[in-house]
């Protein structure tokens, strides 16, 4: 059994860590995609379940390129040119309050939601790429709100490409066997 979790708003990583640790103690393969590491610094997952970084796999495309340069990139290099010598200490204030107060506000409130927006239906392309290759899975665990454009728009791809589409849960109660055999797919194990 191979099972996909989408954890991008890393509000239940505890039920993430938990629940991948189970499909490896039952003899499957868990794969987690996490938007950045930053929130997940105290999860510690199964040596075996593999950890997808989305934010990396963005970083690697043409629109975040751009806005990198022209935000942080850039000015860095201006900044360490004009601050040599007896400017070097004036120089990296500036560097630091231009970075913090306006860089990573107009990269946080302005580019990054824009970019994002319409994100539901083409993160399927970033997040295919960022996994195994041999990755067929058997379900798909959205474990947050914030999972699911992204999760819509893996199935989409599914569909798309004629492939067999996963089935889709909010955690692996939900989930049900996964045989195929019981009708009672999305109830809870203690509720049958």
């Amino acid at each position: 059994m191979q099972v996909l979790f989408l954890a991008l708003g890393a509000n239940r990583s505890r039920a993430a860590q938990e629940e991948s640790a189970q499909v490896v103690a039952d003899g499957g393969r868990a794969v987690v995609v996490i938007d950045q590491r930053q929130p997940w610094r105290r999860v510690k997952f199964h040596r075996s379940v593999k950890v997808v970084e989305l934010s990396r796999l963005e970083a690697a495309r043409l629109p975040v390129r751009i806005e990198q340069l022209l935000l942080f990139k850039g000015p860095r290099k201006v900044f360490r040119a004009v601050g040599r010598g007896p400017l070097r200490e004036r120089v990296g204030r500036v560097s630091t309050g231009y970075e913090t107060r306006f860089a990573d506000r107009v990269h946080r409130r302005l580019v990054q939601p824009l970019y994002r927006k319409g994100w539901g239906e083409g993160s399927h392309a970033v997040i295919r790429r960022g996994l195994p290759a041999d990755a067929a899975f058997d379900l798909i665990v959205v474990t947050d709100p914030a999972s699911m454009p992204y999760a819509a728009g893996l199935v989409a791809d599914y569909e798309a490409r004629g492939v067999p589409v996963p089935r889709l849960a909010f955690g692996l109660d939900y989930a049900g066997p996964l045989d195929g055999d019981d009708d009672r797919r999305g109830v809870p194990a203690d509720a049958r």
